[in-house]
């Protein structure tokens, strides 16, 4: 009896031995590494619900690393994106278009303006003192652009059959301030631009939002090799995403500073600027191919693209 009562002894002690080596090395196990999600941005304010869930931790209550990195072109995030140098940006139909044509795996994850026609938009903007008024009026004249963009792409469904000169002038402090000071005839100018140039006694030539609905769209781009390896980061980055979106449209005034700073709003128009109202993420939807598949069409009659890209090879639904 007193054997047995000795050796139960032993067995008690040796499983609370073990589960006290357990417990430690579980405790003192390194955490699995959290991807770092690097994203790039423009001065614009689409880009502010990324700045606000990264300022009011939503990011962090994710679980998710995310390193947000300002760009002054287009051209500048694209090259960082295709480098590998960031795993994310927000962009447009057309650069993601662009890269896959090149071999590019990148994935439009989420679509975040543009679904309203009343919701942002691009401008034709023509210099202070010139006797431009509408689009007929900018034949033959000079206009800048970011050349092979979304802004490109406007410009023509714009311009229509009206042939003007093209300027390519990839940054868009750089074209402001060629338009301002009369070295190009018109600019193509995302909103709120448009209105300082305004202030500035440019004319508004024309809205992409008055041609019936819009012809531009932001949408949220990951590389594929990220997605593939990190699907449930990449979900919880759109819902982060959603939280800080919902913060905004619900008290707006309270991040007109931040937006300010993140677009690189001009002291000019910061008074009768308003923060935008943010749609809420969704995945690139069905019913939006036809514009996506008009984007295709334009690249291919531009000679940028060789191939049809299908939508299917573009889109990532969660």
């Amino acid at each position: 009896m007193r054997k047995r009562t000795v050796i139960i002894a032993i067995a008690i002690v040796i499983v609370a031995v073990v589960a006290a080596i357990y417990i430690y090395a579980y405790h003192q196990a390194p955490e699995a590494a959290v991807a770092t999600i690097r994203v790039g941005t423009l001065p614009d304010d689409d880009a502010l619900p990324l700045f606000v869930a990264r300022d009011e931790g939503i990011f962090e209550r994710y679980g998710l690393s995310v390193e947000l990195m300002p760009f002054h072109s287009a051209f500048e995030r694209d090259a960082a994106l295709t480098a590998g140098e960031i795993e994310a940006s927000i962009s447009d139909p057309i650069a993601v278009i662009l890269m896959q044509a090149a071999g590019i795996d990148v994935k439009i994850v989420g679509v975040e303006m543009g679904k309203d026609p009343e919701l942002g938009g691009f401008c034709i903007v023509a210099a202070p003192g010139s006797d431009i008024k509408t689009v007929e009026d900018l034949e033959g004249k000079t206009i800048a652009i970011s050349r092979n963009t979304i802004i490109d792409f406007v410009t023509d469904k714009m311009l229509g059959d009206v042939d003007a000169k093209r300027i390519d002038v990839k940054k868009m402090p750089e074209r402001v301030q060629m338009l301002i000071s009369g070295d190009v005839d018109a600019a193509t100018l995302p909103d709120v631009l448009a209105r300082y140039a305004m202030c500035q006694n440019a004319t508004l030539v024309a809205s992409e939002n008055t041609f019936g609905g819009n012809l531009s769209f932001t949408v949220t781009v990951f590389r594929g090799d990220f997605v593939n390896e990190n699907p449930e980061a990449v979900r919880k980055f759109i819902k982060a995403y959603g939280e800080a979106v919902n913060m905004i449209n619900t008290n707006p005034e309270a991040y007109k500073e931040l937006a300010v700073e993140v677009a690189k709003i001009p002291e000019e128009v910061v008074t009768e600027y308003s923060v935008p109202f943010f749609p809420p993420p969704q995945p690139y939807p069905e019913t939006f191919r036809n514009n996506f598949e008009e984007v295709v069409a334009w690249a291919l009659n531009k000679g940028l693209i060789r191939d049809e890209i299908a939508f299917e090879d573009c889109v990532w639904v969660a």
